[in-house]
């Protein structure tokens, strides 16, 4: 812009020196060139709106679609357009997110691309860069969208049957002789009124018919909370298989909850890897129900970090479970597990939990680990690995 400026500026004094009328109508026209195409560039981008239209959240391996709108709210058509997306690594599809496009005025353009949601974790789409010109290239003029979008990729989520796990895994309902709660939608009766007894469980068509106070027998439920533990120890997973191993893990922890949240059945997680949003231990999630609850955990999954300084699990965990409710289903995920972690979770057992131990790495002498745990009342069961899932699925398509 400041070339053409002394451009003009040298063309008009020479023009005035040597009295050429033809140089006055150079300096004009041109001049006038310029500052209309600076007027109409400036003006037009300022008026162009920009949206993004984005899913908030994904799946690992998913691949979602982003569309781009471009609004021109100026009657003056953009001849050229530089549209430029800033895309982290792990999202990429292909190398680059740039493209050019020519919108008209008072028109609405369109442009879409593809993320590949290959790692789980947060992630901000954007700022967008805009670039323009006019024809002649005496402007140019750009601008950036400021902050961008987030998307949350959520770990892998694998039906419980593909993971190599027995077809009835102890999850949720148990038969047991302990009353646990009273469940509201499950009626056994009724019985006379005694002192003490709350409004709320009086039987009002049965009094009305038997014309004394009666109220309802409730059931005691049978559906048991799964408190899911996931260790996230980077001393406990083998070096070659770390991040597979791990991610594998969080991916299994994943698959659970999603299980019992399909089966309306309170589920907690708690885990020793490092929450980066504080920088700390990730916070212990407690047992509810519902879709919202279900969110919290893979929120948490999808950020959470192995941990390099985490206690050993014979320590850590029976301060995490000591609030337990009687009956609640432990699910530990984890590389693998020692002696002392099997006494440790035998002792959880004798307090009325019931134990079971995904181990989702490679363990040495498993067979015998399994055996020890099953004289401790501890069922100890590999989950399928990552790689062997895609090898057996890519056999079942064989026969199909």
């Amino acid at each position: 812009m400041n070339h053409i400026f002394w451009a003009l500026l040298i063309l008009f004094a020479i023009a005035a020196l040597v009295r050429m009328d033809w140089a006055y109508y150079l300096v004009y026209v041109v001049g006038g060139v310029w500052i209309f195409s600076h007027w109409w560039v400036r003006r037009t981008l300022g008026q162009l709106r920009v949206k993004r239209e984005i899913p908030q959240y994904a799946f690992t391996d998913e691949v979602i679609t982003v569309t781009i709108e471009l609004e021109n709210r100026s009657w003056l058509p953009l001849a050229w357009l530089q549209v430029q997306e800033a895309v982290p690594l792990d999202l990429k599809d292909h190398p680059d997110y740039r493209v050019v496009v020519s919108i008209g005025g008072h028109s609405v353009h369109r442009h879409t691309y593809c993320l590949y949601c290959r790692r789980r974790g947060y992630y901000t789409v954007g700022p967008l860069s805009l670039h323009t010109s006019d024809l002649f290239g005496f402007v140019d003029a750009r601008r950036q969208e400021a902050g961008g979008d987030e998307l949350i990729v959520y770990p892998a989520v694998v039906p419980l049957e593909k993971l190599g796990l027995p077809g009835r895994m102890p999850f949720g309902a148990l038969p047991t002789r302990r009353q646990l709660n009273e469940d509201p939608a499950r009626l056994g009766g009724v019985r006379r009124y005694v002192s003490g007894d709350s409004l709320r469980r009086i039987h009002w068509k049965a009094t009305a018919h038997e014309d004394t106070l009666l109220v309802k027998k409730l059931q005691p439920s049978q559906e048991l909370p799964v408190f899911i533990v996931l260790d996230l120890n980077r001393s406990a997973y083998p070096a070659r298989a770390l991040i597979g191993a791990s991610e594998w893990a969080i991916s299994i922890a994943a698959s659970i909850a999603g299980h019992m949240s399909e089966r309306r059945q309170a589920v907690g997680l708690t885990s020793n890897g490092v929450d980066p949003f504080t920088k700390r231990p990730a916070a212990m999630i407690g047992l509810r129900v519902g879709r919202s609850h279900l969110m919290v955990i893979w929120r948490l999954l999808a950020r959470i970090q192995l941990n390099d300084e985490a206690p050993p699990l014979a320590e850590w965990l029976p301060l995490q479970t000591a609030s337990l409710p009687w009956g609640t289903t432990i699910v530990l995920v984890a590389p693998g597990v020692n002696e002392q972690d099997l006494w440790m979770l035998h002792r959880l057992h004798r307090g009325g939990s019931n134990v079971v131990v995904l181990v989702c790495a490679s363990q040495p002498g498993l067979h015998s680990i399994q055996a020890t745990g099953r004289r401790l009342g501890v069922r100890v069961l590999p989950a399928l690995w990552e790689s062997d899932l895609q090898a057996v699925e890519q056999r079942l398509k064989q026969f199909e």
